[in-house]
């Protein structure tokens, strides 16, 4: 595996399956895919933000998502971009006929995703991706690794975190909806879903905002279309996404 120290780290060990002490890891049912030939234009021309930032998504021509991912350079001529594993399949039936013009290719890569909650890592071996988030860190390995962390708090650290998932939160929304912060770029130039979201983004204000709320807080139509529901540890009151 041939990495760009500059674009993100590399730590642990995967095949042997040891990790470094006291990491908080939760396994994530995400996919790799890899992009080759021609990737920066084929994924600039299709994605809502700039190729170097950790995350972006890919839009249909009403600015609506059809995945967000995290993404990754790693060298000139490849990209990974890391996908929720039920939306890759949709994905690669939008992405066909770009694919095709483009002459890139796409493959799946046989690789295992992790969250990494403390961020706890340490430089062992290259034989794992770690890649920064808003809080915590995305690590790719080729093998498996223990995961340590329940679903439960995993769940109350992204609502703490304000880290909301595709498929779980939210699905094909209008993307400022759920976030006009770390997956659009506004100065990026054209990209499928650009005109949409430039509109909404200078003359309007998207009609709803994805956000964490407290159940008690919530009006009753809320508390109905409230996801990812956990208590929160500290005061026992429920916390969740919802749209207002």
């Amino acid at each position: 595996m041939t990495v760009l120290e500059e674009n993100f780290s590399v730590t642990g060990k995967s095949l042997s399956g040891k990790t470094t002490v006291n990491m908080k890891l939760y396994k994530l049912n995400r996919t790799v895919l890899s992009i080759k030939n021609n990737s920066s234009q084929f994924l600039n021309g299709l994605t809502s933000n700039n190729l170097d930032a950790s995350r972006n998504a890919f839009l249909n021509i009403h600015g609506r998502i059809i995945a967000v991912f995290d993404q990754i350079k790693i060298n000139d001529n490849e990209f990974w971009v890391i996908v929720e594993t039920p939306f890759v399949e949709g994905l690669l039936q939008h992405l066909e006929r770009y694919r095709q013009l483009s002459k890139s290719e796409i493959e799946k890569l046989n690789t295992h995703v992790y969250f990494d909650l403390d961020s706890e890592t340490a430089s062992a071996s290259d034989a794992l991706v770690v890649i920064p988030q808003k809080a915590g860190n995305l690590i790719i390995s080729d093998g498996e690794m223990e995961s340590t962390v329940s679903e439960k708090e995993f769940t109350f650290f992204r609502l703490k975190n304000n880290i909301p998932f595709h498929g779980i939160d939210y699905t094909n929304e209008f993307v400022l909806n759920v976030s006009g912060e770390d997956i659009v770029s506004f100065d990026k130039g054209c990209f499928l879903g650009q005109e949409q979201v430039s509109k909404v983004h200078n003359r309007s204000s998207q009609t709803q905002q994805l956000v964490v709320k407290y159940k008690n807080e919530c009006s009753e139509q809320e508390r109905e279309k409230m996801t990812s529901k956990t208590p929160d540890s500290d005061s026992g009151r429920i916390l969740g996404f919802v749209f207002i």
